[in-house]
This record gives structure tokens, sequence and C-alpha cells, in this order.
């Protein structure tokens, strides 16, 4: 927490607000001391610059100053805010974005998914750290003015547990909150529904550490456009059913242990374990998105339950699926073919010998997940994350 703001302040209190250990040795010229209240070394400085000084951050060292990807574009993407689909039956197009302090990794988690009533669910993660705000309730605002357009179906403009524009809210340590949501349905008569944010205010997010904090705010300086537009008519697309998956069974390797696919989307997603090929053992990596949809061509690996196209790590590394030409087909990877006989390569460092491959029968809900390092254990197995 920071100085206090008046009286006597010691040369030990300056220390340990700036991460030393109390009693340790320490002197006014020490970097880290310096470092509270911006001096350069061998400056003069009096003991009151220090009143109120605080180690606390937000962005903490080295973060971005706001969520992004890989690839540094700011999130939520345009790609994910811009949903279009018509179908002959029920319609529904959406998005969704919230946020959650994950304590345990000192940082801010914006989860975010644009949807559709016919394509798989595609959830979207993104971090901020902070330094030394153990104790400080973060807060997070929505700037936005949204249009619907269209007299058929119904529309959340946006859902009624999200705040107003403008409004900041405080943020869950528990689970995804405050969270924003529109969404545009059509279930009956024939025509088209939206809305839009091109005649109004798009989405702009803020985020601060206290209700006085300097927040940073994105995407971009001006936001992102939202745009979702659901027709129910004759015509069917786009949207339709991608070839991953591991059956939703399959438990999650993660830092807090095995979770399942539902509960790691519902909260601040831990780290997860993977592999690093260079390094040839296990690492804690950032959970980056997760897709989930039903799948009907699933075989049995042992106990692992996947599709065909999906590809395990057997011994030395060696990615194989069922059908390494549906691999090929839908990701563009070569991949070695899954036999019995082969060892599959296990989260405790052992082998496990493939006594049996089967057709998995039936209609079921699967995931797949992507990691920085492009895989992930599932009930204890290592497998790729083919997205």
């Amino acid at each position: 927490m920071p100085l206090q703001s008046s009286g006597a302040i010691s040369l030990n209190q300056i220390h340990v607000e700036a991460g030393g250990s109390s009693g340790s040795q320490a002197s006014i010229n020490d970097a880290d001391i310096r470092a509270l209240i911006g001096k350069s070394s061998g400056a003069t400085m009096s003991f009151n610059e220090w009143y109120g000084a605080s180690s606390a951050a937000f962005p903490g060292s080295g973060e971005n100053s706001w969520f992004q990807d890989s690839l540094s574009t700011n999130l939520p993407r345009s790609s994910s805010m811009s949903q279009n689909y018509s179908s002959t039956s029920f319609v529904q197009v959406g998005f969704n974005c919230g946020y959650q302090n994950d304590t345990t990794n000192d940082r801010i988690a914006m989860r975010f998914t644009g949807f559709t009533s016919a394509a798989a669910s595609i959830f979207t993660f993104a971090y901020v750290g902070y330094d030394g705000h153990a104790s400080t309730t973060f807060q997070a605002k929505c700037d936005y003015s949204v249009a619907s357009g269209g007299f058929v179906g119904s529309v959340e403009n946006p859902a009624s547990y999200s705040p107003a524009s403008g409004t900041y809210a405080n943020i869950s340590t528990s689970t995804y909150s405050p969270v924003w949501q529109w969404t545009v349905t059509v279930n009956s008569g024939s025509g088209t529904r939206s809305l839009s944010s091109f005649t109004g205010t798009a989405p702009k997010w803020s985020v601060r550490a206290g209700s006085s904090g300097t927040p940073i705010s994105g995407p971009g300086s001006s936001g992102q456009h939202l745009s979702l537009q659901a027709t129910r008519g004759s015509n069917q697309g786009p949207g339709g059913p991608g070839g991953f998956c591991i059956h939703e069974d399959m438990l999650v390797s993660t830092q807090k242990g095995n979770m399942t696919i539902a509960d790691i989307i519902a909260t601040a997603p831990p780290k997860i374990w993977s592999w690093n090929k260079d390094t040839n053992q296990k690492e804690l990596v950032d959970l980056l998105e997760v897709k989930t949809i039903e799948h009907d061509n699933l075989y049995k690996i042992n106990n692992i339950m996947a599709t065909e196209d999906h590809m395990l790590y057997t011994e030395n590394y060696t990615a194989a699926s069922v059908a390494p030409a549906k691999t090929k087909e839908n990701y563009d990877v070569d991949c070695a073919q899954l036999a019995v006989g082969q060892k599959l390569m296990k989260e405790d460092g052992t082998l496990e010998e493939i006594t049996s491959i089967e057709v998995y029968s039936g209609t079921h809900k699967t995931y797949t997940l992507k990691t920085t390092l492009s895989n992930f254990y599932a009930d204890g197995v290592l497998v790729d994350s083919e997205i």
C-alpha cells in the first residue's frame, strides 16, 4: 500500500514499499528506492518526497498498455464484433466481453466471444498484469451507443446485466463480471434484425485500479464498431462446424489442477501446462483461445476421446492422428498415422502404449484450446491445439 502522506517516514518503510525485506540493508540511492519517485542516481532527495509513494502499478512493469493478442492487435477484434448469419429457422448472433481479476497471477483477464447459432463458439482471452495491487478493487466501464434496426425478432442492447454506457463497475475476482453482451435473435417470421454502432458510439472499454486510478482504454483510440445482423428466410449461411476437437469430458491440466473446459471458460483461466519442445520440459503458459462445438466423428484411443483429425503426440514429440489425410485437409499439417503399439506422451513424463483405437459413436460436445506453445494435456496425454 502507499506510504503515509505526512509524519515521520523511515528508510526501512521506503525499502519495504519498494519490495525489500524489513530490516535488510538499503540506501536512499538504491535503484528500486529511487524508482518510487522517479529520481536518477545521485540526485538530491529528501524523505518527504516519498510521501504517498507506491510500488503499485497498472499496467505492471513490462506489460502492454491494452489487451492484445500474439500479433499485438488491440482486442476485441473487429471480426468478433461483426457477426452476420441467415437461416430458414432459428437465427441468433451476438457479442460478449467481460473482465475478471485473476489474483493468482496478478493480472486482469479479458474474455470475449462473437457467436452465431450455427458456428462453433470461440472464446478469446487476453491479459494485462499489475504490480502491488493485491488488495485493490479494479473497475471497468464501456462507452457505447448502439442502434437497433428491423422489426422482426428481438435484441439485447445490451443485456440487462450489462452496465450502462460510461458507468464503472467493480471487476470480480471469482467470475467474469462486469460483462457486456449484445444479441440479435429471430426465431419466427421472416426478415432481418440488426444492431449497429456505426451511427452512434463504437464500444470502447476502460479498466482502472481502484476508483481513482488512471485508466487504460481500448481497443484503439476510438473503440471498435459493433455490427450484428440476423436474417430468417430462405437462404442459409455463412457458418458451420469446424474439424477439431477433444471430448468435453477430457480434463485440462492447469496450475490449479485438472479442470473441465466449462470451468475454464466460466472463470479467469489459470495457466495451462504445455510441453516446450525446445527445452524438453513442461511449462505453464497462457491460454489464448477456446473453441467448442458438437462432433460425430470421434474415436477412443485408449481412454482419450478425440476427433479423427485431432493430433496426439507420440514418443519423441511425433504428431499423429487417426486420419492423417483429414488432418492435412483441415489444417494443412502433415502428421503420422496413429496405430496400436505406439506410445503416447504423458504429463508425468512416462509413455502410454496404445492398446486400442475404436470408433466412439454418437454426437458429442468437444473442445480445443490454444496456448502459447500450441499444445496441452487432456486427461494427462499431450495433444495439439490445432488452432
